[in-house]
């Protein structure tokens, strides 16, 4: 079944008029008519069957059946990744959001490539990974999207950590030769994991040595050097399936 975004403003009791943009994929792309059933998603964890009642410049639905989100996982996962060039940046925004992350957070360090980005370019990226993550819980059935933060650089990141909630913080350095992740605690110990990733180039001993003092144990995976962006999908995947998620 179709499945499609709507701002929780945009409904008034049981029917929901789509924005222009999910309009015009119903009625041009896909050409669903009137009677047609989709599924639709507002945001906020809730997942509704509803049943097209007009088909114009902007689509109206009622809706018949709604749930409540129950996709939570048994830990909540936050990823905070260096900026990467532009195309696996988005790449992996897609994936952490297939993949459950409960919020993204981007980074400068030191071997960042690529420009800092000024305001301008930066809300419009910020545009476009939302744009990414409503088009991926579309296709996995995610109802709650992930969460996007504004970028940060590493110094900000480490001096916010909040040392008082159950927190495991994981920093992933191919330079690491002796820690892997089962020498960790059980993740399954835990409310929250953060997991620190780095941009192509790595991350600088100064900025591990900074990241252990704020908490955040670095391990290794594995004797391979990943590209950056294969080494996120893989830490992922792996602290999910630890966490019982998978």
């Amino acid at each position: 079944m179709r499945r499609f975004f709507f701002e929780p403003s945009a409904r008034k009791g049981d029917d929901i008029e789509l924005a222009e943009t999910e309009s015009r994929h119903i009625a041009k792309a896909l050409r669903l008519h009137v009677g047609s059933q989709i599924e639709l998603f507002d945001g906020t964890g809730m997942r509704y069957l509803a049943e097209i009642t007009n088909i114009g410049r902007q689509v109206r639905a009622h809706i018949l059946t709604a749930d409540e989100d129950q996709q939570q996982g048994k830990v909540l996962l936050h990823v905070d990744q260096a900026m990467l060039k532009s195309a696996k940046m988005d790449f992996i925004v897609e994936k952490c959001t297939e993949l459950g992350v409960a919020s993204f957070r981007p980074f400068i360090s030191s071997r960042c490539q690529g420009k800092i980005d000024d305001d301008q370019r930066g809300a419009r990226r910020q545009h476009r990974w939302q744009r990414i993550v409503e088009s991926a819980c579309k296709q996995c059935s995610r109802p709650r999207p992930m969460e996007l933060h504004d970028s940060l650089s590493l110094a900000a990141i480490c001096s916010s950590a909040d040392h008082d909630s159950p927190t495991l913080r994981i920093l992933f350095w191919e330079e690491e030769k002796e820690t892997s992740l089962h020498e960790l605690p059980p993740v399954t110990d835990y409310q929250q994991i953060h997991l620190l990733l780095g941009p192509e180039g790595g991350f600088s001993q100064e900025e591990v040595e900074l990241a252990r003092q704020a908490g955040y144990h670095s391990v290794t995976l594995g004797p391979q050097i990943l590209r950056a962006e294969t080494a996120t999908v893989a830490a992922i995947a792996i602290i999910r399936y630890l966490a019982g998620d998978m």
